[in-house]
């Protein structure tokens, strides 16, 4: 028996473990053998990668591998998934627990899709803007200065302090591409350690740009993980090992050590959560209503569709509030070169027709 994990591989997108689990949640509820229906399975999954990874699943659990053995064989699916298989094994409700996890990597990919929206425009656009500004700066005004000196005409003194501005920037961006490559490759390569990683995972989380929203999206994993390992009958302690993976942060998952900890210890859910310092007032609060009403569970997944929401709510809003900020600052530098530069040189070439 196989018992060496396979070399790293690709992760699978959620979208891809949505459908994968989806699919798994059909063969296990129409009471089929899995060993007989994974290999059928397998021939029908047209992703490459994904069907090598289901047929070597197969192959395992006929040589007698439990589900959860066979999968964690394979680099290519989280942890939390792993961990969700092996409760669905224990309480022989793998069906529910696929058909959850199929939910909770749509909703995921989701997520996933909303940030990538809310920053994909705002970034071009910024691309875009700060490309304009050095072909004006860099190109397009020492060549109006250069067509005013040889008109014989007198530079006007805004342009002038305009093209002294230029001349030195040219000067500025050499020294500071110089110095700013080797800065910037120090800093990836401190973000690459572990220190590293977990400043800037700290920093995603605190700072007044997009903490906030970061909060939320925080808060809309950790509903839908606590949801789910609620649904599977999954100890609290245990859905919080289990979830700590979810958030792609490991200083958010420090946090939720701590946290669950503290509830081993006998402490609340909620107040383990508020001493985290990471989540949202009003999540804490939801929180402590569904503990004294006795109605946790309920409250769990309503606090992750709601969070939901407010995330995306949230990127829509910072992406429609980045946008006008950045055609504000380009149209205002343009609109600088356009006085200083090429409003003289119209007046200066009227002149001579």
């Amino acid at each position: 028996m196989r018992k060496v994990r396979s070399s790293k591989k690709r992760r699978f997108s959620a979208m891809e473990l949505s459908l994968l689990c989806h699919q798994l949640a059909l063969v296990f509820r129409s009471g089929a053998n899995p060993v007989e229906m994974l290999p059928l399975l397998a021939d029908d999954i047209n992703q490459p990668e994904l069907k090598a990874s289901l047929k070597g699943i197969s192959d395992r659990i006929i040589e007698g591998m439990t589900m959860y053995q066979a999968f964690s064989l394979d680099s290519s699916f989280p942890d939390y998934m792993l961990q969700m298989i092996k409760v669905g094994e224990a309480t022989g409700m793998l069906d529910t627990v696929m058909e959850n996890l199929s939910d909770y990597y749509e909703s995921e990919a989701e997520i996933s899709k909303r940030i990538k929206n809310a920053i994909a425009y705002p970034a071009a656009l910024a691309i875009l803007m700060f490309g304009v500004i050095c072909l004006m700066v860099i190109k397009i005004i020492p060549m109006f200065g250069e067509i005013l000196t040889g008109l014989g005409r007198q530079v006007p003194k805004e342009a002038g302090y305009l093209f002294l501005f230029t001349v030195n920037l040219q000067r500025i961006l050499l020294w500071l591409t110089v110095i700013a490559v080797p800065v910037v490759v120090l800093i990836i390569i401190f973000f690459k350690t572990p220190k590293g990683k977990l400043v800037f995972d700290h920093i995603k989380v605190h700072n007044p740009i997009s903490g906030s929203i970061y909060k939320k999206i925080m808060a809309s994993r950790l509903g839908l993980g606590l949801s789910l390992t609620t649904k599977s009958g999954m100890h609290l302690t245990d859905g919080f090992n289990a979830i700590k993976g979810l958030m792609q942060n490991g200083y958010v998952a420090s946090k939720l050590k701590e946290a669950s900890s503290e509830i081993s210890e006998g402490g609340s859910l909620s107040d383990a959560i508020k001493n985290t310092g990471i989540f949202p007032e009003l999540f804490v609060k939801m929180l402590r209503t569904g503990e004294r009403s006795g109605n946790l569970d309920t409250m769990i997944e309503k606090i992750s569709k709601v969070y939901g929401k407010e995330a995306e709510l949230s990127l829509q809003g910072f992406s429609r509030m980045i946008e006008p900020a950045l055609v504000s600052v380009l149209s205002v530098v343009l609109a600088i070169i356009l006085l200083s530069v090429l409003l003289p040189l119209i007046g200066i070439m009227s002149s001579i027709g």
